[in-house]
């Protein structure tokens, strides 16, 4: 009878050690062979250098930055499979611009919306497979397309052009639209064919996708929900913080407009990126922060420029944000960075100017051992920011994939291959731990 306890109790203990406390299963990496479809054989946060990445699964969260070389792309897919893809990354800027762009990814005879379209039918299939969420962050090309032109091909059914953000959506089902709406004023980049078209986009998709749209909702944490398995994840939640200038007060989903009339915004002009729309999302003791391109620019001036100051007031400390404006200058503010006291950067870099100088000085100074992620830095900047800056970053180039755990207790960052669309993992960090 002694031998059967002693058995009993050594296998209960085997059992305990088993199941754990909730932490992952120590996964031995596959060999990198294969097609790289993931295929189960690899845990999901235990590539190798040199191996595509394994695809997303259950329980994770993935948070994408999607380098085209032409603005900013992020693809998030959520615990239950849920995606949201928030900007689309496909400005059609010229080549010798004054203040030039970065090469395209992945050469230089890339078309940016394929580019994000093949990135997203790569990553998408393991999970709902299609785009419940669609978000832009605000009226720029860089976020959502450059205008169409008459050569512009149409869609065969729809009555909008494919280009920028209409094409890549319409190549997927959409399941709800979110964007900071068509009634607020515009600037006059804002009041685009590339508006134009997008809304066009829209009506076609509400007719053959039952496609729900909407304007962003400050304050709401019911905009943006988990929707295969909600109830299988009660500690994830995304709050919407501000948009339009109104700014949730942090209590309930009550709001303050920090704006003067509209009439007076309209007069003004040069405000569109002020208008962005910023979420926090919390998964377990991981959060992060996406703010578009909110900035404070132009707050000498106007003091209700600076966007920034209000939301600083109500951002949790967080373990990743994407920065501002593309880590340009006059935005990503002292006073916001030592509320959100970041461990991990995104910098989506798309012109030869970013990330400035004073920017990158004011993140460190938050946290001096914050991990700085560049998706495209120029060789010019790097001599601008100079070399003891340069050596501080995590990356200088590539698509970057933060990926948390199940639980949202820790995350990796892995950067990939930008220059083939294999996906390749270049480098791995972490693992991190969320606070």
């Amino acid at each position: 009878m002694k031998r059967y306890y002693l058995f009993l109790f050594a296998a209960l203990g085997t059992l305990v050690l088993a199941c754990g406390s909730g932490s992952e299963p120590e996964i031995e990496p596959g060999n990198g062979t294969g097609n790289g479809s993931g295929g189960g054989s690899v845990a999901p946060d235990k590539p190798k250098v040199g191996q595509t990445l394994p695809d997303w699964s259950e329980g994770y969260l993935d948070i994408h930055a999607v380098n085209t070389g032409r603005g900013e792309c992020s693809l998030l897919i959520l615990p239950d499979g849920t995606t949201m893809l928030v900007d689309t990354g496909c400005s059609s800027i010229a080549d010798d611009d004054q203040i030039p762009p970065p090469p395209m990814k992945p050469n230089a005879s890339s078309e940016p919306a394929q580019t994000v379209i093949n990135y997203l039918s790569h990553f998408v299939k393991a999970a709902s497979g299609k785009l419940d969420y669609l978000l832009i962050s605000h009226w720029h090309a860089d976020h959502m397309g450059g205008a169409p032109t008459d050569a512009t091909p149409m869609h065969p059914q729809g009555q909008f052009r494919l280009c920028g953000v209409a094409k890549i959506a319409s190549a997927f089902g959409v399941g709800k639209a979110v964007d900071r709406g068509f009634t607020f004023p515009c600037d006059n980049a804002a009041a685009s064919a590339t508006v134009a078209n997008y809304k066009k986009f829209v009506e076609w998709s509400r007719s053959a996708h039952a496609t729900q749209h909407e304007e962003f909702r400050v304050g709401a944490a019911d905009q943006f929900v988990l929707c295969h398995d909600a109830a299988k994840y009660a500690n994830f939640a995304v709050r919407n913080l501000a948009c339009n200038g109104v700014v949730w007060t942090g209590a309930g989903t009550q709001t303050k407009n920090t704006f003067p009339p509209a009439s007076e915004v309209a007069a003004v002009g040069g405000y569109e990126n002020i208008c962005s729309n910023a979420f926090h999302l919390k998964y377990g003791g991981f959060d992060y922060f996406s703010g578009g391109d909110l900035s404070y620019s132009g707050r000498s001036t106007h003091s209700w420029f600076d966007i920034e100051a209000p939301v600083a007031a109500v951002v949790p400390q967080v373990e990743v944000m994407k920065a501002h404006h593309h880590g340009t200058s006059n935005c990503n503010s002292s006073e916001m960075l030592k509320k959100l006291k970041p461990q991990t950067i995104l910098v989506h870099v798309w012109r030869d100017v970013q990330p400035n100088p004073a920017t990158i000085a004011r993140m460190f100074s938050a946290n001096a051992g914050c991990n700085i992620f560049t998706t495209n830095l120029t060789e010019n900047n790097k001599g601008v920011l100079g070399s003891s800056v340069v050596s501080k970053f995590k990356s200088t180039g590539g698509h970057i994939v933060v990926r948390v755990s199940p639980g949202g207790q820790r995350y990796y960052v892995y950067v990939l291959d930008d220059t083939n669309e294999n996906y390749k993992v270049k480098q791995i960090h972490g693992p991190y731990t969320c606070n």
